[in-house]
């Protein structure tokens, strides 16, 4: 394999620009990074957002340390599972709205969408376990909701440009998300 393949694999920039400007990402870059390497973003923010949630539960006597380490567990295949499952519904929904994308490219423009959630689930994780504080829903919650920004972007690219309907489909998007983590967290 030569270097300029391995470097091209290994660009995170991509993956960074997703938050900054995802109109640019979508429109040029999403088509090179590998599905897997999308999917760990949504799987690594969605374990850290479960972590999260667990360990609040735990300091307030509602879990186990086994029952966190589940929702860990439950979070990584929350994070790919539950978000490829999401980005095919909208794909589906899409295709009778006038959609031309392909769901190969609707699952990856999806999972690097929650690329924000990862962000402040990180961020969560880190003042959770450093300074005890309850963080699930300031930075894991939180994080999920700034991940609509690049999900509208993605919707309405997917929907011809329509921007009501991606802010709608992005919208329910989301909500499905929130509302799957507080029924499994509960």
């Amino acid at each position: 394999m030569d270097t300029a393949a391995v470097k091209r694999r290994l660009d995170l920039k991509p993956v960074l620009q997703i938050m900054l400007n995802p109109g640019h990402v979508i429109a040029n870059l999403l088509e090179g990074i590998p599905l897997p390497f999308c999917f760990a973003v949504p799987g690594l923010a969605f374990t850290f957002f479960f972590l999260q949630t667990g360990l609040d539960l735990w300091r307030v006597g509602a879990r186990s340390p086994a029952g966190v380490t589940g929702l860990a567990f439950l979070g990584m295949l929350y994070g790919t599972v539950g978000v490829a499952l999401v980005a095919a519904l909208a794909w589906a929904v899409s295709r009778p709205l006038g959609g031309t994308r392909g769901p190969d490219w609707t699952l990856r423009a999806f999972a690097l969408g929650y690329f924000p959630a990862l962000v402040y689930a990180a961020l969560g994780l880190l003042f959770n376990l450093a300074l005890g504080w309850h963080t699930a829903i300031a930075f894991g919650a939180t994080g999920v909701l700034w991940a609509l920004a690049p999900l509208i972007v993605v919707s309405r690219e997917m929907l011809g440009g329509r921007l009501w309907a991606g802010i709608v489909m992005s919208t329910l998007c989301g909500g499905l998300i929130l509302v799957g983590w507080a029924l499994i967290t509960a």
